[in-house]
């Protein structure tokens, strides 16, 4: 390990997830008789180590990750006592840690009845599994502690970014779920009211307006209530998740897939595939600055058109309807290709499906244009954009999921089980559960797996309540992300979309509004071709080529037969045929498996 930032050693024992443990030490004096040798003096002290999201005192880091940890001692004396945490060497892993204000750890004197907070970063250097013991010390502030000659100290110290607050454009406002309640309550934003270092992510939601349709005061009390009033979802309208801007390291993602398999399903036979894929290492970036570190780029979703964005709004949940769909088979929001229907983004509804890709993009901007006050937006143009997802902007949530930030993270779930689950209900329910990550599916979870439920959980991309929900199974989800056309327009191929260039339909959005690629074989109608997409480059982000065949999720390119991309996988399927990095070609009518999914983009002024 280098020399700079020493910090003193310690000896064993740590703590069971969440346990606290009080430890008791005998007092040392300076003299050392021999090399590791104690000399007791009478005494005890208690210094309790509480350590986030480890059992045990040992922490395992598979090839070429990263694990960061959050540590915290108090003193329960009634003296003065200093404390330090140290861990035992092994050469393989890089160890670097920081207090909260990201200064070094020293030797630090606490108070009767204070607490310290470290945050401790982990880094296996190999390609093979490795593991760490973390130890913890304390004695009197006036005292020196010998130290034994088998131990290695923490040293230096690393940059550690908060994530950007959430930007609440006009309309938005900031909730909790309130467990005690099961309700959602409105969040005090004078306190810290997410916490991505432990899986929750900022949500807000929207206010519709009155019974008569028109007025404005069930919104007007809930933007001025009081933190921790109770918000009914019956008067939400739309629920938003906040994907702050980050990067990631798009060179290490290589080897975090692990080991490649042979998989086969009913709709491709014998594809590469991973089956425990590993971290995906994110850095949160400040404001709109770009990267500062070789080997990470800032995600792509983060830049909108000309405008570098903080962060993005994600739609919680698949898009839904306010306007109830009859079919004349007597299905529910299934052939509902209609411009004038509302967009709600709600929990535990039927999805908006059978709706061709201009319709979804279409009412997905006539939230801003046209019908912000049904969701208290501003009516100004210029501070934010509604829209349907692209593809990139999918990748975004979706590689937040497989960090440190997101399910991959939470400690709730084991080595086997980080995968995000499946929406299984037949009904197309949004924010429901399998019982497995990819059972078929079922009629019963739709009323026992529901969004806030711990089963439910399991489907959302933190493993927890305050993610997004919908991401494998459910309906397929429409984004915008399409083939160029063979006469390299620099636009997507004209199916039956529904975008036109003439006044038949809607015309072909600007390029902010859409991921376009570009294939290596024009003639190729198979669903199989390779793509030199994003420039003729790698699509960095895009959850392509970075993470194919991720979870075994499976993946058809899109093609000249079917040139829109389609994300998640349906509700009927198994595993294989659903997933968060799982992508298939559809031609982008309207189909009745099909919905999409909304962002909303803080573009400032």
């Amino acid at each position: 390990m280098k020399d700079r930032n020493k910090v003193l050693f310690g000896f064993v024992m740590l703590l069971m997830v969440v346990g606290i443990i009080g430890f008791s030490y005998a007092l040392f004096t300076t003299k050392v008789e021999k090399k590791g040798a104690l000399n007791i003096v009478a005494g005890t002290v208690s210094c309790p180590i509480q350590i986030e999201g480890i059992e045990g005192n040992e922490i395992t880091l598979v090839n070429q990750t990263e694990k960061e940890i959050e540590v915290t001692i108090r003193n329960d004396s009634k003296v003065p006592i200093h404390s330090t945490i140290t861990y035992l060497k092994n050469e393989n892993v890089e160890v670097l840690a920081s207090n909260q204000n990201g200064d070094p750890i020293n030797k630090e004197s606490l108070s009767v009845g204070e607490t310290r907070t470290y945050m401790i970063k982990l880094i296996n250097k190999t390609n093979t599994t490795q593991t760490v013991t973390l130890n913890g010390r304390c004695g009197l502030s006036n005292k020196t502690l010998a130290i034994a000659d088998t131990e290695e100290e923490i040293t230096g110290n690393y940059e550690r970014v908060e994530p950007n607050e959430p930007e609440l454009v006009t309309g938005l406002i900031p909730v909790v779920y309130d467990e005690s309640q099961s309700s959602w309550v409105k969040a005090d934003t004078t306190k810290k009211w997410y916490n991505y270092d432990k899986q929750e992510w900022a949500n807000a939601v929207t206010i519709g307006l009155d019974e008569d349709g028109v007025g404005t005061k069930k919104r007007e009390s809930y933007m001025t209530a009081q933190a921790g009033e109770l918000i009914s979802i019956d008067d939400i309208n739309t629920m938003w998740v906040w994907i702050p801007r980050y990067e990631y390291n798009y060179v290490s993602i290589k080897n975090a897939g692990g080991d490649k398999s042979n998989c086969t399903n009913s709709v491709v036979s014998n594809y590469e595939c991973y089956l425990n894929p590993g971290e995906i290492k994110v850095n949160f970036i400040n404001g709109t600055s770009n990267t500062p570190n070789n080997d990470y780029i800032v995600h792509p979703a983060f830049t909108f058109g000309d405008k570098e964005l903080t962060g993005m709004w994600y739609g919680k949940f698949e898009t839904s309807s306010k306007e109830e769909c009859i079919a004349a088979s007597g299905s529910v929001n299934t052939e509902c290709d209609i411009e004038t229907y509302t967009p709600e983004i709600k929990p535990s509804v039927t999805s908006w499906r059978g709706i061709r890709v201009s319709t979804a993009f279409e009412v997905s901007r006539r939230m801003q244009t046209t019908n912000y006050n049904i969701y208290g937006f501003s009516s100004s143009q210029t501070s934010y954009d509604t829209h349907m997802s692209k593809n990139s902007e999918w990748g975004a949530v979706a590689y937040l999921s497989q960090s440190k930030y997101g399910k991959y993270g939470n400690s709730n779930y084991g080595v086997d089980d980080k995968e995000v689950y499946i929406n299984n209900c037949s009904n197309y329910i949004t924010g429901i559960a399998g019982n497995t990550v990819g059972e078929r599916i079922s009629a019963e979870t739709c009323k026992t797996n529901t969004y806030e439920t711990s089963k439910g959980q399991k489907a959302s991309t933190t493993g927890n309540i305050t993610g997004v929900y919908d991401m494998s199974g459910g309906a397929w989800d429409r984004v915008m992300g399409a083939l160029e056309d063979s006469n390299n327009s620099g636009k997507p191929t004209n199916t039956a979309c529904g975008f036109f260039e003439g006044e038949n339909g809607n015309k072909i959005p600007d390029k902010k509004y859409y991921d376009l690629y570009r294939s290596t074989d024009r003639s190729s109608t198979d669903g199989n071709l390779s793509l030199t997409a994003c420039g003729e480059g790698v699509c960095y982000g895009h959850a392509l080529s970075e993470t194919l065949g991720w979870y075994g999720d499976y993946y058809v390119y899109v093609n000249y037969s079917g040139s829109w991309f389609n994300r998640g996988g349906g509700t009927y399927a198994d595993a294989s045929s659903t997933g968060v990095f799982l992508f298939y070609y559809v031609y982008g009518g309207s189909e009745g498996g099909s919905s999409f999914r909304l962002v909303l983009s803080p573009i400032g002024a």
